[in-house]
């Protein structure tokens, strides 16, 4: 019964975890419409009030000057300046935030985006057998730090040093080892065959 809590508990906040950068998301996103509508209500005020699929033309305008801003600031992220003063934003005020850079790590790679710091999916020994962790780096020739994260939630988990001895590399993406962490396991005869 306790452990059936404690599944249903990791699950849920799980579900929290997964959300809130949605939820963030969608909030900005809002915030951005109602800012940009201000700006272009002058400027359609004196249009004729045309409708297309629903939406006026001040709205279909500012979804599209939304876009072409996200557009935009995505060119500009690139450019070694931003990058820079990302890097800095992130070091000295978003690493304090648990698991900031863990689920920056994750969401790129689900994303598709390329990202310096790709994790690298291992195995490490533990009391029960072999378990998933994220080779996080290395600290020397013989040392590395990893992350092993709990089951159905990968959010939550544990930091670890480990000794190279001791990391059996499976070669699988971050995204299916993910999907196995959270679905309890199921899929790891497909996704570790031969692998163990």
């Amino acid at each position: 019964m306790k452990s059936i809590f404690k599944i249903i508990k990791a699950t849920f906040l799980g579900g929290i975890l997964f959300l809130a950068p949605l939820v963030v998301l969608l909030i900005i996103l809002e915030k951005g419409y109602h800012i940009i509508q201000k700006v272009t209500l002058p400027l359609v005020s004196n249009l004729p009030r045309v409708h297309v699929l629903g939406l006026a033309l001040q709205e279909l305008f500012g979804i599209l000057l939304i876009i072409i801003f996200c557009f935009i600031a995505g060119v500009l992220a690139k450019t070694t300046l931003a990058q820079k003063l990302i890097l800095k934003i992130e070091n000295s005020i978003l690493s304090f935030i648990p698991g900031y850079s863990f689920m920056k790590g994750i969401n790129e790679n689900i994303m598709g985006i390329e990202s310096n710091k790709d994790l690298k999916v291992i195995l490490v020994p533990t009391d029960a057998g072999w378990q998933f962790a994220f080779l996080i780096e290395q600290i020397d020739e013989n040392n590395f730090t990893v992350f092993v994260p709990d089951a159905p939630n990968p959010w939550s988990g544990s930091v670890v040093f480990v000794e190279k001895k001791d990391i059996r590399e499976v070669g699988i993406s971050q995204k299916e080892a993910l999907a196995c962490i959270r679905k309890l396991g199921y899929g790891s005869k497909e996704l570790l065959k031969n692998r163990l």
